[in-house]
Order: C-alpha cells, then structure tokens, then sequence
C-alpha cells in the first residue's frame, strides 16, 4: 500500500484537505466571534446612548439617571448585563441593579465624547465587553457611562456556530477528498492503459506497445518502445551467431561420425559409443538452432 502511487496521492490529498478546512475552521470561527463582538457592541452603544439620555445633574449636583433602560436584563442581579454612571468630579457612582453591590473597574480616562470599546472584570470576575464615553454638559460637570456585557455570551453564540460548523466542515472534507480520489483514479488511467500494452507485449501478441498515452506518459511509452527495439535487435544478433555457429559445427560433426564408423570397423566400440553419445547432443543442438 505504501508503494502505491494512487495512495500517497490520496494520503496527501486528505492530509491538506484535513490540515486548509481545519485553517479554514479556525479562521471563520474567528471572523463569527468578531461579528458577534460587533453586533454586541453595536446593541451596547445603543444601551449607552438611551444611558446617556437618562442620565443629568440634579439642582444639588448629584449624579442622576432618570430612567432605567428598556432591557430588563439591567434589572437582574447578575444578569451579564450591567450599566454604571460615575460623577468625574466626586466619582460618586450610579449602577444597575444587575451590578449588585459591585463595581465596574474603570479603563483609563477616555476623552470627552469618545466612544471607546473595552473589556472589563465583571462582578464575578468574569471578562465583559464593554463601551464606555465620557460626557460633559454645557456647565462643565462631566460624567463617565459604561455598558456591558459579560463576553461568554459572546462565547456561547460562537460555540454554537462551532458545533453547526464542525459537522458542515466534516462533510465537505468526505466530499473533497471522494473528488480527489476521482481525480486521481482519472488522472493515473493512461498508466493502466499502458500496463495493459505491456502486457499484451508479455503475451508476444504484439511486438510494440501501441498506446495512444497525455504528453507526460507518451515520453515513457516512447522509451519502452525503444528499449523493445533494443531487445529485438539483440535477439536477432543472437540468433544469427547461433546459427552461424550451428551450420560451422555441421561439418566437424560429418567428419566426426566417419571417425565413429572407422573405430567401430577396428572394434574400438566403447569409444565409439562415447563419441556418437557427445556427437549426438552436439547434433540435436544444432538442429534446434537450424529449425
């Protein structure tokens, strides 16, 4: 199986299917987990705008948002959805009811206006997503908002791609390599076209191989039909030595056979019977040769 030039093909075939749609894998789940951050991101920048619109300084200066936000998840004690308000100035906070009595832990300062994306320590601990902006009102009181979202849901929808992907991806690979395998069967044709030619020259039913074959085989076709040229002229040289060598030794034996009667007439019979034994074998070798 290892000499087998359809298996290594093949083998090689499945080991690069196996190795670009594992590549492959990775690559889209990275490109869906981005997309999911984007979309996550895009419904907390909406969170943090309806946040912003609610939040403003009393007459005493206290921080105060007005409303909560739509989503009731924001409701929930630990919920994975959280939201916090902090004065700049007495970093006094005000927070969702989800962060219980935790606390976002802040990024750095962000400038006035920027909308910036982070990712922040829950209050479990747990790694969020999270859009945060610094606003400042028309008499100079500044305040920081956050929105987030704890980013294993983010880890739960790509895991649900994942588990949709694998099997999408498992038969494509079957596909891909019953595609490579017909290909190839395809593709090492002319080779069986030509084990068939050699085989007919085997059987001496014909003295060439005559096979039309692609340019990449005809070189090797060509070369056997020489080799078979090569060969023929070889055996014919033999023969004609052989044969020449046969109607040489004709004579001697003519000779030889006069001597075996004249020891016979003496009564030299033993020896006589040696000779005509070796002069025999001589004989029906040359016949063979001459026939």
């Amino acid at each position: 199986m290892g000499n087998s030039i359809r298996f290594r093909l093949w083998s090689a075939a499945a080991v690069s299917i196996i190795i670009a749609l594992a590549i492959a894998g990775v690559g889209l789940r990275y490109l869906f987990e981005l997309n999911v951050e984007r979309r996550v991101v895009s419904e907390l920048t909406v969170d943090l705008n309806e946040l912003i619109g609610a939040t403003s300084f009393a007459a005493d200066g206290r921080l105060s948002v007005e409303a909560a936000l739509a989503d009731q998840r924001f409701a929930s004690p630990l919920s994975g959805h959280y939201w916090q308000v902090e004065d700049l100035a007495t970093h006094s906070l005000v927070r969702s009811r989800s962060l219980w009595d935790a606390t976002l832990t802040l990024p750095e300062k962000v400038a006035n206006g920027e909308l910036r994306k982070e990712e922040l320590k829950g209050p479990g601990g747990e790694l969020t997503v999270a859009v945060v902006r610094t606003i400042t009102d028309a008499d100079g009181r500044a305040f920081r908002a956050i929105v987030a979202e704890d980013h294993r849901n983010v880890e739960v929808s790509v895991g649900e791609y994942v588990r949709d992907l694998a099997p999408a991806l498992t038969m494509l690979a079957f596909a891909l390599m019953g595609a490579f395998f017909i290909q190839i069967t395809v593709g090492l044709a002319p080779l069986e076209s030509l084990r068939v030619a050699v085989k007919k020259v085997i059987a001496q039913r014909t003295a060439r191989l005559d096979v039309a074959a692609p340019s990449e085989v005809q070189p090797l076709a060509d070369e056997i039909n020489r080799l078979l040229d090569a060969q023929e002229k070889a055996l014919a040289r033999a023969r004609s030595r052989a044969t020449d060598l046969a109607h040489g030794l004709k004579t001697p034996l003519q000779v030889l056979s006069a001597d075996i009667r004249t020891l016979r007439k003496k009564g030299e019979t033993g020896l006589a019977d040696e000779i005509e034994k070796s002069a025999g074998a001589i004989r029906r070798h040359v016949e063979r040769e001459l026939a």
